[in-house]
């Protein structure tokens, strides 16, 4: 058999047009980078701002949590003392209806012995009487 001739090899010269392209091809790069450090920087700033979010909510619910065991406190102390008062106003209705039975009994006895004033001092002025009768007997 016979042998193909090797094929002559060119020497490689860069392509005096290809620098245009190069140069276009460097450009997307710069630009590419740019592009990623604006990004990263715009999701570094997003970072930041949803840590600082998330902090304030942490802070706010924490604030409410307080709050709320304050106001629960205060509900139950308030509670209490509603009870304390009702218990106040039954003692303190108890001891009126007492009085009251007592100022209708004083007034039972104070007329009993009005309507009999009269009468005992009849009696007591005869008895008088009759001592100075017997007074002057003797």
């Amino acid at each position: 058999g016979r042998q193909t001739p090797p094929v002559p090899q060119m020497e490689y010269e860069p392509n005096k047009g290809a620098s245009g392209v190069m140069e276009m091809i460097e450009k997307l790069i710069h630009e590419a980078n740019d592009l990623k450090a604006e990004s990263q920087k715009g999701e570094s700033e997003a970072q930041a701002a949803y840590e600082q979010t998330i902090a304030d909510t942490n802070g706010s619910v924490e604030a409410l949590q307080k709050e709320i065991v304050a106001k629960t406190k205060a509900k139950a102390e308030a509670h209490k003392d509603k009870l304390q008062a009702k218990a106040d106003l039954v003692d303190t209705v108890k001891e009126l209806e007492g009085l009251s039975k007592y100022t209708a009994d004083l007034h039972i006895e104070c007329d009993y012995l009005m309507k009999n004033f009269g009468v005992r001092q009849d009696g007591r002025q005869e008895e008088i009487e009759a001592l100075q009768q017997a007074k002057q007997i003797l």
